[in-house]
């Protein structure tokens, strides 16, 4: 499987020049600095879950789009070779096991996140919802003001396009699955 450096790179560079963009285009879209694009699109630097979000959000496009590879018929993928995209903040791996594509309308992603951690996540553009399926651990899940905590085999759904945040409160790491959905 490639690594999602590459993946993105390859991504970025095919929808900013499909769309006849130049970086400072981009860079107006995203909010993200026109060095920085394209050091992500040479494959110089490895951008943060954030980057990848403002990127996204910035083209109107699902998060999953810029980490889709192009994928054979079947595949059979060991999950130790799937490597985690890392947040902005350390103790946060998102590990990508589905990715958005034309054919289907939901990203599915592993997630890890350590003791102590927080994240905060940008809305979702279009009409997203997440669902997230925490495996152990408790995590908390802040949508709209409103904490809400999410012991193991337990699930929450909500609308994405909200601003969220992640926070692990306890001593040990918190794994879950998340599932985003893109409505019509």
């Amino acid at each position: 499987m490639a690594q999602p450096d590459l993946i993105v790179s390859t991504n970025l560079k095919r929808l900013r020049e499909g769309r006849n963009m130049s970086y400072t285009q981009l860079s107006d879209l995203t909010g993200v600095s026109k060095s920085m694009l394209r050091q992500i699109e040479i494959g110089e630097s490895s951008p943060t879950i954030n980057t990848l979000w403002k990127i996204a959000n910035g083209l109107e496009i699902p998060f999953g789009m810029l980490l889709a590879p192009t994928v054979p018929k079947f595949s059979q993928i060991a999950f130790k070779d799937i490597s985690p995209i890392l947040g902005k903040t350390e103790g946060y791996r998102l590990h990508p096991l589905i990715t958005f594509d034309a054919t289907r309308s939901f990203e599915l992603y592993y997630v890890e996140i350590d003791s102590g951690v927080s994240l905060d996540a940008d809305p979702h553009s279009g009409n997203a919802e997440e669902t997230v399926l925490v495996t152990q651990g408790t995590l908390e899940i802040k949508v709209k003001n409103e904490m809400l905590v999410v012991d193991p085999q337990e699930m929450l759904r909500f609308d994405a396009t909200y601003p969220h945040h992640y926070h692990n409160p306890t001593d040990d790491v918190v794994s879950a699955f998340m599932i985003i959905s893109y409505m019509p």
